[in-house]
């Protein structure tokens, strides 16, 4: 790097510097530590090391940026403004104004050039994982020098404290995934003052540990910073952490370097002081001439890099065309034109669980198509996630199609989030319902970017049996129901279970199975005559009919079949009973209200819910005055079958709560 060119970076840096400040400022509300202290690496990375082309944002051979520190968001607005992303200084003026294209942390799909949306620490370490995954799976399947590009993410101190962080470096060092560099942001402050009052674990050595090639540079060196991205993009055998001693909020002469300038505007004199101290004009937001040129003679390199980009593809589709056919699907993640027939005639052992059920139809949308990846938080043969005959994806050979996260669930679920976000592949990853919990904050971020990851969540209730309260799931029905975006289907038998797994496909954001561990009775020819619309529809009637009913039960999986149960003793006794599946809240409650009533309808005496879990939610389907039987209690460890007797959840048991309550009623009503 030569003298010029230090200076135009430098000036490039500078131009970061106070176009963050001054948004921040602007609004009274940001965080400008970040963008004034990585400054030099942001104008390094984009304008020197990425090969991207912001005249075409979404290439698909291009590197990926992650800024896992997403409250430094404006260093990343800054930069997408200066290289050409069409982010106007309108909406640098607009920053965390609402329906701007710079909200407060960045957030995908709101402005071109972001990748992923970030702000929760540490999930941006996983997503850019996930994303040097994808880049490893598709060079595996694809070839031809396509797919050598890397993930570069920047990390602060509170990344690096998040627990997560400790899940992902160990997974990212096992399986030695060169494309992913991070820069972290070592700057020795955070938001309560001195990281030396919380940190003081060598954050280096334990990634060396974790198996990563570990650099140390002064992060306001641009030679050195060049030196270290340029070692790191060589790099082919494991990933990278580089470590920048950065002082925060630098260039503000009375803030930087203290925890004060972390997450709080610099102030009108400090923003003046910071002007003055860089030799730059009062005038707000301006971009010094030479910057705006430097970045228009770089349009060039960066087109340069999509062109040799497709250059390759198309030496791939002349040497090769069935590889470029294959590629073809990969980025189109195309189904087969029969792909719902096929998964609707899939063979699926009927009478099993649901979990078991699943499992075969893994292996069925496996065999028809290759984007899909399956892996579980070392919990395959229990969750039933494992691809048969397709190889483990390890260190030394991505070819393979079954993902071993090991004990991670925080880790496994963000990394599937930055695989879908990838855009060319599709993952599912499974573990048992209740540790659906340490997976929370990645499954609300999924939800949030609208990104389809396929969640097989199975044990999925009391009938866990002896593992006993820590393993039974109580609140997590309702809770996930509760996330807006996140779409549940929970099936009675394999006719629903087929349809579920169609409807998968058919979403657009995160969706979850929920199975169960034990055997459950096929409904037959009612579900398999009714399941594939009800379950598109999220509900519908299994049993009786529309109309006025003495009693109406409704049910979810395995709480389906006593539910039946209960409904022909009921019968037997003279009552007129319409048994309701309700697979799919999201789904039944986006239906309009003609077929909602359809299936909900009518007069009924007793208005009934059924299901092994929080009764919290119930009430919107049986009204305020139905009868929701549940559980609000935490489990117990027990024979699953004396569970149920014990939770109220037999035939027996739930005819006989409905029959009582029919009597109270009547009582009541006769006085």
């Amino acid at each position: 790097m030569n003298t010029q060119e230090k200076q135009i970076l430098q000036r490039v840096a500078d131009t970061i510097r106070v176009l963050s400040a001054e948004a921040i400022e602007q609004v009274n509300s940001g965080h400008p530590g970040l963008p004034l202290g990585c400054a030099e690496a942001g104008a390094v990375l984009f304008s020197r090391i990425m090969r991207h082309n912001p005249a075409n944002p979404n290439w698909p051979g291009r590197d990926r940026f992650v800024l896992s520190a997403g409250h430094g968001s404006m260093l990343l607005y800054s930069l997408l403004h200066l290289t050409g992303f069409g982010l106007s200084t309108e909406q640098l003026a607009s920053f965390r104004h609402l329906k701007s294209e710079t909200p407060g942390h960045p957030e995908l799909g709101e402005t071109a050039g972001v990748e992923v949306t970030t702000g929760p620490l540490g999930q941006g370490l996983g997503m850019g994982a996930g994303m040097a995954v994808a880049q490893r799976l598709m060079d595996a399947q694809i070839g031809g020098g396509l797919f050598d590009g890397k993930v570069f993410v920047l990390a602060s101190d509170g990344d690096m404290m998040e627990g997560i962080s400790h899940e992902v470096g160990a997974i990212a060092g096992h399986l030695k995934l060169h494309p992913l560099v991070v820069l972290y942001d070592n700057n020795q402050i955070c938001l309560d003052g001195p990281t030396s009052d919380c940190l003081t674990d060598d954050v280096l050595a334990r990634f060396r540990a974790y198996g990563w090639k570990v650099n140390h540079v002064d992060g306001h060196d641009l030679e050195a910073l060049e030196t270290a991205l340029v070692e790191a993009r060589a790099e082919r055998s494991q990933p990278t952490l580089i470590s920048m001693r950065t002082v925060i909020g630098k260039g503000a002469p009375q803030k930087q370097g203290s925890s004060g300038v972390h997450g709080a505007p610099l102030g009108a004199e400090e923003l003046a002081r910071l002007k003055e101290g860089l030799g730059w004009p009062a005038e707000p937001f301006h971009v010094p001439a030479e910057v705006a040129a430097y970045f228009e003679e770089r349009k060039a390199v960066f087109a340069g890099y999509e062109r040799e980009w497709n250059e390759k593809l198309a030496a791939l589709r002349a040497a090769d065309p069935e590889k470029g056919k294959l590629y073809d699907t990969f980025a189109g993640r195309s189904l087969p034109a029969d792909f719902d027939e096929q998964l609707w005639n899939a063979q699926v052992s009927a009478g099993k669980a649901t979990r078991v059920m699943s499992g075969e139809m893994i292996n069925h949308v496996a065999r028809l198509i290759p984007f899909f990846y399956s892996g579980s938080a070392d919990l395959s043969v229990s969750d039933n996630t494992a691809i048969k005959g397709m190889g483990t994806i390890s260190p030394e050979d991505f070819s393979g199609r079954t993902f071993k996260f090991g004990v991670r669930e925080f880790g496994m679920a963000a990394i599937c989030n930055g695989m879908a976000a990838f855009g060319m592949v599709q993952p599912l990853c499974g573990t048992f319902f209740t540790f659906s919990d340490y997976m929370r904050n990645a499954l609300r971020l999924a939800a949030i970017m609208r990104q389809r990851v396929i969640y097989q969540f199975t044990h999925d209730s009391i009938f866990v049996g002896e593992d006993g309260p820590t393993h039974q799931p109580i609140e997590h029905l309702a809770s996930l129901r509760a996330m807006p975006g996140f779409t549940l289907f929970r099936p009675c038998d394999e006719n629903e279970l087929r349809a579920s797994w169609i409807e998968a496909f058919k979403t657009q954001g995160p969706v979850a199975l929920i199975l169960t561990r034990q055997n459950l009775k096929s409904q037959g020819e009612a579900s398999r005559a009714n399941a594939r619309e009800g379950v598109a529809r999220g509900g519908y009637i299994l049993h009786g009919e529309s109309g006025d009913v003495d009693v109406l039960i409704a049910a979810t999986g395995s709480e389906v079949e006593p539910a039946m149960g209960a409904a022909r003793l009921l019968e037997a006794e003279g009552k007129r009973v319409r048994v309701v599946s309700l697979p799919s809240w999201q789904r039944f409650d986006a239906q309009d209200a003609a077929y909602r009533e359809s299936v909900l309808g009518g007069q009924a005496a007793l208005r009934v819910s059924v299901e092994a879990g929080a009764t919290l939610g119930w009430h919107k389907y049986v009204g305020a005055d139905g009868l929701t039987i549940g559980i609000d209690t935490f489990g117990a460890s027990g024979n699953m079958k004396d569970l149920a007797d014990y939770y109220g959840l037999t035939p027996e048991k739930i005819a006989g709560r409905i029959g009582s309550e029919l009597a109270a009623r009547a009582a009541t009503a006769g006085r």
